[in-house]
């Protein structure tokens, strides 16, 4: 059993992917991708700006803090890079964290990179023994909504104006949860997502 303290170390992984702590030799990779901007529309306004830089700068300066823990998602069967990650708002106190950030270069939607994602994700965070998860997701990306709900999130309510996209919108936020057997349930769900789609 992984100690409830270590979120990142060793790296979150399974059969697909690797997700590995985000440094500032991963901005080169990150930046070059060429999809990477369009992808960037529903990530809020960073302090340090709004382009997928300022996500980076913003990324590596909250790892001090203990409650944000940024990854680098690799493909495990190419070594390529495959996305971004995080837990945010961690609480080791209350065990709740909620994951965000999360996206994947163009190529691998519909793959199993995406889901086994989310079950890296998930499964550190139960051997972490963390009890909620949230999720906090722009109204407006429906797609994503969709996504965590057919993983057994469950919605809560809806808060108005709570953020700044770098899209430059203002985002109403849908917050869903996995509490206590829902994660276990999600992880089980995911798990055999994963396995048909690389039976696909």
């Amino acid at each position: 059993m992984i100690h409830v303290m270590n979120l990142a170390d060793p790296a979150p992984e399974n059969d697909v992917v690797r997700l590995d702590t985000l440094t500032a030799a991963h901005k080169p990779i990150v930046l070059a991708d060429s999809l990477a901007e369009s992808m960037w529309k529903w990530m809020p306004v960073m302090p340090t700006g709004t382009s997928l830089e300022a996500y980076m700068d913003y990324s590596l300066e909250m790892q001090e803090t203990g409650t944000f823990y940024p990854f680098f998602v690799v493909d495990k069967a190419t070594g390529e890079f495959a996305g971004l990650a995080a837990f945010e708002r961690v609480s080791r106190t209350h065990r709740r964290l909620e994951i965000g950030f999360v996206w994947h270069p163009e190529k691998y939607r519909g793959t199993a990179i995406v889901p086994a994602t989310q079950l890296a994700l998930l499964t550190r965070a139960q051997e972490a023994r963390f009890r909620r998860i949230s999720y906090f997701v722009p109204e407006q990306n429906e797609r994503a909504v969709r996504a965590f709900t057919r993983m057994g999130a469950q919605r809560e309510g809806l808060i108005r104006n709570y953020m700044r996209t770098a899209g430059g919108s203002w985002a109403n936020m849908v917050v869903l949860s996995l509490v206590g057997d829902e994660i276990k349930a999600a992880i089980a769900l995911l798990r055999d997502r994963v396995r048909a789609l690389q039976h696909a």
